[in-house]
């Protein structure tokens, strides 16, 4: 009994110190990608904006402090999702879901991203996210192509000698030398999954923060600051669904390759990329609420100057 628990611990320790090693692969990729740095950058601009809407405010009083501080807050709940929509957005996610993996549609993230930028009226373009985007899918692509090539070779392999028989101890070889292509096979997607998903949360974050530099430095806005964040709501939206439904294909894909592999050697694999799909939308949604001092400063930057016309 108590072999067997040591055994236990044992296994869950490894499992746990792999998973660790593999975050940290994630987190060395997402920086590599320049992930962090725009992260970073985004999060100096917001609380530039956050300390320029308090200097501004500790002007006012009365009645003008209290439009204003209302302004700002009917911006800041569009920030704040509802728990009343929650089924919503559900039955939204899983429509973009279907859109976005559709095969004959590859090309609708781009286009629902880039009618997203259109409306924020920033020049704003997501080719880097796109690039990033196609390259994940072609190796998702190849990932599946070459596990089924694999499975019908060995198929293929195994009807062409119906006449020999083989020992126990050449099955074994055989059998070994399928496990060793298969883990290869694994190894390789868990590790293009991984790099994946690094790249295209690196860009959606390097694409908020161009979108937040231009709201604030670029052109002239067309759009209110309230019209504008429903927009940014959908687009983080978008992106949080694209790497979510990038991290599920990926373990499919795993899963597939690894069908002759051990549940408790496939399993903590498969656990690190969803997982690593998880950090990547918190990522996102991290840089998503950066944005609301931007929009907050954009807007009583707007309404200053519209007071001075």
């Amino acid at each position: 009994q108590l072999l067997r628990e040591a055994k236990e611990k044992e296994k869950q320790r490894r499992a746990q110190q792999v998973t660790v090693e593999r975050t940290a692969h994630y987190g060395l990729l997402f920086d590599e990608f320049q992930g962090l740095s725009h992260l970073e950058a985004l999060e100096i601009l917001s609380n530039e904006s956050e300390a320029q809407i308090q200097s501004y405010l500790a002007t006012l009083d009365g009645e003008q402090l209290e439009t204003v501080k209302n302004d700002l807050i009917a911006i800041k709940e569009i920030f704040v999702p509802k728990e009343s929509d929650d089924e919503v957005v559900q039955a939204q996610k899983e429509k973009l879901s279907c859109v976005f993996f559709a095969a004959d549609m590859g090309e609708e993230f781009v286009s629902v991203l880039t009618e997203l930028l259109f409306e924020l009226h920033v020049a704003a373009t997501p080719d880097k996210l796109n690039k990033a985007r196609k390259k994940a899918h072609e190796w998702l692509e190849e990932a599946s192509f070459s596990t089924s090539v694999d499975i019908e070779e060995t198929l293929k392999e195994k009807s062409e000698e119906p006449g020999e028989e083989k020992t126990e101890k050449e099955d074994k070889i055989d059998s070994d030398k399928l496990e060793l292509n298969k883990n290869k096979t694994v190894e390789e997607i868990y590790m293009l999954s991984i790099e994946s998903l690094a790249e295209v949360t690196a860009r959606c974050i390097e694409q908020l923060h161009k979108v937040a530099e231009l709201i604030l430095h670029g052109q002239e806005v067309e759009k209110t600051a309230q019209d504008q964040a429903k927009v940014l709501t959908n687009l983080t939206s978008a992106m949080c669904n694209e790497v979510s439904c990038l991290s599920k294909k990926f373990s499919d894909s795993l899963t597939a390759a690894g069908s002759s592999m051990k549940a408790e050697v496939l399993n903590p694999i498969i656990d690190s990329v969803l997982l690593e799909g998880c950090n990547s939308t918190t990522y996102i949604q991290d840089a998503f609420q950066l944005l609301l001092p931007v929009l907050q400063i954009s807007h009583i930057q707007t309404s200053c100057l519209k007071a001075q016309e």
